[in-house]
């Protein structure tokens, strides 16, 4: 009986330990990318003169993410804006829209992809 209650107690010990090691390497983890987030912050976000603590460090970079969306989102509307002008339809008055050249050899396009915009000739990607 008293062998069979050590063996059990040892079990757990072990069990406990290795549950303990997961948590803890779980908690590192999550405290690093919270340290990294920190530093992709730009310096306006963050107040230098206090060491941010985690809720802060989080809250920040949500209010800086949705801040980048909102300027991709600006960004996205104006490009669309510009191509409807290259192409002549966002000249009011203008029903020329052969002039813009959307359909001649070599006419340049905007193109955009994962937030970033380049000007392409048509036929090369």
């Amino acid at each position: 009986g008293n062998n069979r209650a050590l063996l059990l107690n040892e079990k757990r010990r072990r069990r406990r330990e290795s549950h303990n090691a997961v948590e803890r390497r779980r908690r590192d983890n999550i405290n690093e990318k919270i340290q990294e987030l920190s530093t992709l912050l730009p310096d306006c976000y963050v107040d230098a003169a206090n060491k941010p603590n985690k809720g802060v460090i989080l809250r920040k970079s949500v209010d800086y993410i949705r801040h980048l969306q909102q300027l991709v989102a600006s960004q996205t509307n104006r490009n669309m804006e510009l191509e409807a002008q290259l192409q002549g339809k966002g000249h009011p008055g203008s029903g020329d829209s052969s002039s813009s050249g959307s359909g001649g050899m070599g006419a340049p396009q905007l193109q955009q992809g994962f937030g970033m915009m380049r000007l392409a000739n048509d036929g090369q990607n």
